[in-house]
């Protein structure tokens, strides 16, 4: 039989669930203790940002004056949103500076002036893109610059000439008609430059080539602008002083001054408005530049980045749009009176080269002339004689069509003769530039040097075959080495003194290959007629070029 437990007997308890329920009780215990532990953390972490445990920090970002207020209002809100970025407390500092110094000054990669600039920016604001070429390949910039505004450069001009331009339908090709104010280093100018060469080269929306930079209806298109501008008896220095200068009531001065569109609605001026001309538009689109280099480390990389897109924002992109500026997904802005430019197309920034060479034209325009270029042929010029044909060519490609050149060489032919004539003088048109591009690709050195015969027989031959209606000149690009004709120094001053007549002038240039040698005759000569001498180093292929485009601008 089995046997039962006595009544009086405890029953025995399993320790299994005792367990089990122990262990759920410390591991929900264990798990809000971590979570708890895990907030109280993150909340140091954030008590620790918000109290800047790294320090302040100041962002400098250094703006173009046109747009400097709107901007200095912004970098306060800014500010006044406590931003901190990687443990610092930030606050902004602005300063006014034209972009044309900063970009110059990144560009150099100098020692920066802070002195005349104010500190190394973290956020450079110039007025356009157009100034940025002059920095590419130089590692200034960090990230892909973009605009916080815009408005178009147009021309600020009188009503009476906004109603002649817009019967004509003018286009940045067709101002022939005006005094334009083309002052150096504006970027104003800059941007107007490289309009009117896409319309003259047909470039569309551009960018402009440097080939297109260097043909001679480029060339002939600035340089005439450039002349009519320079030959004011005032022309004005800054775009500033030609907007001052345009209604002042001066008779002799511009008629057109490129401008951009907000500027001149600011201006309130009744006796001024604004044309904008038909082809692609440049644009002043203020673009927001991260600094690289100088020190700019990660977090001010990062302000920099923080705070343009807060001037992007939609909200506080309104305070341009209130004054004048166009704002991408918004609204073309209240001008007032003035009414706001169609745009059909804007023009896309030049590369530096082109830039430069656009420039160039501009700050040395090539004149309109009749000259003879008279070119050492001697055997002392062995080394020398193709770059200086190179240099000739490259410079009578810029020439306008409507100049005269002849090309002479020395030693003559023959012992009677003081020169040769490699081309005769005729217009530059097609034949004629197919001539000259052959002369100085078939060149060759031989004999002896007779500078001194050959300079005076082309000066005679020059004052003879005076121009009224043109620059009159001859051009002697010779080597050093000291003439070896019979001919000598009192002579030669004697010759191009019996030929010399005030009334009728003819300036000598001279571009003298080599710094040995005496050139005191031939810088005599030069002073005397009113021309120019220049000496190069022999091996300086780019100085020879520079020096024959300015002897023959």
């Amino acid at each position: 039989m089995g046997e039962h437990r006595g009544g009086s007997g405890a029953r025995g308890i399993s320790k299994g669930p005792i367990l089990v329920v122990v262990a759920v009780v410390l591991i929900v215990a264990g798990f809000f203790g971590w979570k708890a532990l895990g907030n109280r953390i993150d909340d140091q972490g954030q008590q620790a940002a918000g109290t800047c445990v790294e320090g302040n920090r100041t962002l400098d970002i250094t703006v173009d004056p046109s747009i400097a207020p709107q901007v200095e209002q912004l970098a306060k809100r800014f500010t006044d949103t406590s931003p901190v970025i990687r443990d610092h407390c930030i606050t902004t500092a602005i300063n006014a500076v034209p972009s044309p110094l900063i970009a110059n000054a990144l560009a150099a990669g100098a020692e920066w002036d802070s002195a005349a600039l104010g500190p190394r920016p973290n956020l450079w604001i110039p007025t356009s893109s157009f100034e940025l070429a002059p920095l590419s390949g130089k590692a200034v910039i960090n990230g892909e610059p973009r605009s916080i505004a815009n408005s178009p450069v147009v021309l600020a001009v009188t009503p009476e000439t906004a109603t002649s331009l817009e019967s004509a339908n003018a286009g940045w090709q067709s101002l022939s008609d005006t005094t334009l104010a083309l002052p150096v280093g504006s970027p104003q100018t800059v941007m107007a430059t490289q309009a009117i060469a896409a319309a003259v080269a047909g470039a569309g929306s551009g960018p402009v080539t440097i080939e297109q930079a260097q043909s001679s209806q480029v060339t002939s298109a600035l340089s005439a602008l450039a002349s009519q501008f320079q030959s004011l008896p005032a022309p004005p220095a800054t775009t500033a002083d030609a907007l001052a200068a345009l209604t002042s009531g001066v008779p002799a001065t511009v008629t057109a001054v490129p401008a951009i569109e907000q500027s001149i609605a600011q201006s309130a001026n009744a006796d001024m408005t604004a044309f904008s001309p038909s082809g692609a538009t440049p644009l002043a689109d203020y673009p927001a530049v991260i600094v690289a280099g100088g020190g700019i480390d990660e977090t001010a990389a990062r302000a920099a980045a923080q705070f343009s897109e807060f001037m992007r924002d939609t909200e506080q992109s309104q305070i341009f749009v209130d004054a004048g500026f166009r704002v991408e997904g918004k609204s073309v802005p209240d001008l007032g009176a003035l009414e706001p430019a169609q745009i059909t197309s804007t023009l896309t920034p030049a590369s530096a080269e082109t830039a430069t060479a656009l420039n160039a034209v501009v700050a040395n325009p090539v004149s309109v002339r009749s000259a003879t270029i008279l070119l050492d042929t001697s055997t002392s010029m062995s080394a020398n004689l193709s770059a200086a044909g190179a240099a000739i060519e490259s410079q009578l490609v810029r020439s306008p069509d409507a100049s005269d050149v002849a090309v002479h060489a020395f030693p003559g032919s023959d012992a009677a003769a003081a020169e040769r004539v490699i081309v005769p003088g005729a217009p530059l048109n097609a034949d004629q530039r197919t001539k000259l591009t052959a002369a100085m690709s078939s060149l060759s050195a031989e004999g002896k040097s007779s500078k001194y015969p050959a300079l005076a027989a082309a000066y005679k031959d020059a004052a003879t075959g005076y121009d009224a209606n043109r620059t009159n000149s001859v051009l002697l690009v010779t080597s050093a080495a000291t003439d070896e004709s019979t001919m000598t120094r009192a002579e030669l001053l004697s010759a191009i003194a019996s030929a010399t007549d005030p009334a009728r002038p003819v300036r000598v240039d001279i571009l003298v290959i080599g710094s040995s040698g005496d050139a005191a005759t031939l810088q005599d000569v030069s002073d005397r007629t009113g021309g120019t001498l220049i000496r190069v180093n022999p091996d300086d292929s780019a100085a020879m070029s520079a020096a024959v485009a300015e002897l023959l601008s």
